[in-house]
């Protein structure tokens, strides 16, 4: 599969985070957002997914991050794994490559406190 940047559709989430968000795969097992922030995400409470699993590769910058109650600080080169069922927070600035697996479905993703 090729996609060109022009095929991704752009997202901006309040908090301070945007990004684009590419075409998942035919077989719905994937899709790749690359993802900039300078703020916090989600902008109140915390996000948890029921089914989706998502890897954070972190191109540049520093995000903390808090899954389940641990706390992670990604440097450039760092990748978390947060699994479905983990509540997690991002804050910081940064720029990364998230591969969501299966592909992503917003249905399955909630904003909890």
């Amino acid at each position: 599969m090729f996609y060109k940047k022009n095929q991704a559709e752009k997202f901006l989430i309040p908090g301070g985070t945007e990004g684009l968000l590419f075409p998942s795969s035919p077989k719905g097992d994937q899709t790749v957002a690359v993802v900039e922030m300078d703020g916090v995400y989600p902008a109140s409470g915390y996000s948890l997914n029921d089914f989706c699993t998502e890897t954070i590769y972190l191109i540049e910058g520093l995000l903390e991050a808090e899954v389940s109650g641990e706390k992670y600080v990604l440097q450039s080169g760092d990748l978390l794994v947060i699994l479905p069922g983990n509540k997690y927070k991002l804050t910081g600035q940064g720029k990364s490559v998230d591969l969501i697996t299966p592909a992503w479905d917003k249905s399955q993703n909630h904003i909890i406190e």
